[in-house]
């Protein structure tokens, strides 16, 4: 300790830590009461939404449980073609576009999906695009379907059932 200090002064300076420390000591208890009840309402909140959590999920696993026992009956496909006919794609693509609306539009992809999808346990392999493609564009010039759009490098040509006048 410093001779040069007067009493007083060194009255003052004490008393001044005394309230800095006095101060320091009610502002943190607050902070410690506000914290406290900030983590009873957070363990509140946590404790309903772990039970929530654990309905849910015993309610979700019970409704996979049925979901897995029902197995929803698949329609028969459509297989209207006579026994032992020839099965040509071309023809079967035209059996597939005779069932679309006159507005839908379709592409050979989307037709050789369907051929194979409704006729592929005739076919002794599934049916290509290209050959599809190549169906499409005889029936575009025969006048049997129209031609919305042609091909342009990676794009296919899009076709319709409809006639020109629409």
């Amino acid at each position: 300790m410093r001779q040069e200090m007067s009493v007083s002064k060194l009255l003052a300076k004490l008393e001044a830590m005394v309230k800095h420390h006095e101060d320091q000591e009610a502002h943190h208890a607050a902070q410690e009461a506000h914290h406290r009840e900030q983590r009873a309402v957070h363990a509140a909140e946590l404790q309903t939404t772990r039970e929530r959590l654990a309905a849910y999920r015993a309610a979700a696993e019970a409704a996979g449980e049925l979901a897995d026992r029902f197995q929803a009956p698949t329609p028969p496909q459509e297989d209207d073609l006579p026994p032992g006919a020839p099965v040509l794609v071309s023809r079967l693509a035209a059996r597939v576009i005779a069932t679309k609306d006159p507005a839908e539009t379709f592409n050979s992809t989307s037709i050789t999906r369907e051929v194979n999808k409704r006729y592929g346990k005739r076919l002794r392999r599934p049916a290509q695009s290209r050959t599809v493609a190549t169906a499409l564009r005889r029936m575009a010039a025969a006048g049997r379907i129209l031609q919305i759009e042609k091909s342009r490098g990676p794009h296919e040509a899009v076709y319709s059932r409809g006639s020109e006048e629409e």
